[in-house]
């Protein structure tokens, strides 16, 4: 063992490590810091140093978030694209397997085929292979016949239906090529049978090729992407250091921003409350005149009543006055009943009252007669 080991290399620590770090690694990575805090600052114009000290903070750690999405990006691309690889491998060599039983049975193996994408892109291939051979003046083989039939679904035999596909193909390439039918005779193809021979394939490899992104976006597109997403977790060490070390930058850079909304709101609350105090005091010296002279009172006059006009009251006449009318002379005279009162109250004292017995008695005791001096 060496008794002086050299110091790691910087680089690799700084790459392995250099996650957790505040300050740009490098050149291009500070420029990337400086352009996001002064975008961030003029877009949210922080009004106080702690606004602005939060700001460039949110904007440091979303550069480290970004740091840590790109190193772990860069080290799950290769495995990622290699999972896409094998993927597609697998796709294409199950297409191959079933394409094996096409010519036993042609119908399911064709219905199959076209549920995929891949299924799809085996089919194109033979269609056009067998296209570039009328191109090429060549004549169609048994082979080849007996593939474009299967391409259609159909056995190898004359169809019963002439007008289907499986039946034009089958009198176009007997009209096209003769010899193919019966080897001894001369007789020359038929241009215009070999041009129709051509449309018909070429409207099957349009067919095929209008249907193809269709089945991708449906079928096969939804399977990548699971096989894309499971390829990018990663379950080793230094990959779960990774996923923590972005999982920290994300949660400070939403922490950086928690805290702003947070002074911001607190400012803007202690700003209501000077505003609603100011307009209280301000309605306060508008509501109250700059001088209100003083009113003059006086012990013998009565405050002032509201004011009433005479057609509101029901007398017209002012209360003080004093309606004095003429006696009718024509009138009966008022009769009186004063002498009424007098008898009932006052009894008479002039009459005798009766004596009643000897159970009489004086209401009063009798009067002594006064006596004058006595004489010696």
């Amino acid at each position: 063992m060496d008794p002086h080991p050299l110091p790691a290399d910087p680089s690799a620590n700084a790459t392995t490590h250099g996650l957790t770090a505040r300050r740009p690694l490098d050149a291009e990575e500070r420029e990337r810091m400086e352009v996001i805090v002064a975008s961030w600052t003029s877009k949210s114009m922080p009004e106080t140093p702690p606004e602005e000290a939060l700001v460039a903070s949110a904007a440091i750690e979303y550069v480290r978030y970004l740091r840590c999405v790109e190193a772990e990006e860069a080290r799950l691309k290769p495995g990622r694209q290699q999972a896409l690889r094998d993927w597609r491998e697998r796709k294409q060599h199950a297409v191959r397997r079933r394409a094996q039983d096409l010519k036993r049975e042609p119908e399911a193996v064709v219905a199959d085929l076209l549920e995929t994408a891949f299924g799809i892109d085996w089919m194109l291939r033979h269609w056009r292979h067998l296209r570039a051979r009328l191109d090429a003046a060549t004549p169609w083989t048994a082979q080849d016949l007996l593939s474009a039939m299967n391409l259609l679904g159909h056995e190898p035999s004359p169809p019963s239906d002439r007008t289907s596909p499986a039946g034009l193909v089958w009198c176009l390439t007997a009209a096209s090529f003769p010899k193919l039918f019966q080897p001894a005779t001369e007789t020359p193809g038929n241009p215009s049978a070999l041009d129709q021979l051509r449309s018909l394939l070429d409207d099957q490899i349009a067919r095929l090729e209008t249907l193809r992104p269709i089945v991708w976006d449906d079928i096969d597109a939804p399977e990548a992407a699971a096989v894309e997403t499971a390829s990018m977790v990663d379950t080793s060490k230094d990959g779960q250091l990774r996923q923590r070390y972005r999982r920290e930058a994300f949660r400070d850079f939403h922490k950086s921003l928690h805290a702003l909304d947070r002074l911001r709101a607190e400012r803007s609350k202690a700003h209501a409350r000077e505003a609603k105090i100011m307009d209280a005091s301000r309605s306060q010296h508008a509501d109250r005149p700059a001088y209100v002279p003083p009113t003059p009172e006086s012990r013998n006059e009565p405050p002032p009543g509201p004011d009433s006009s005479p057609d509101n009251r029901r007398n017209p006449q002012p209360l003080n006055e004093i309606r004095n009318t003429p006696a009718d002379p024509s009138a009966a005279p008022e009769r009186r009943t004063e002498g009424r009162t007098i008898e009932r109250t006052a009894p008479d004292r002039t009459a005798s009252t009766p004596s009643t017995g000897p159970m009489d008695r004086p209401t009063s005791p009798p009067r002594r007669p006064e006596r004058g001096p006595e004489s010696p």
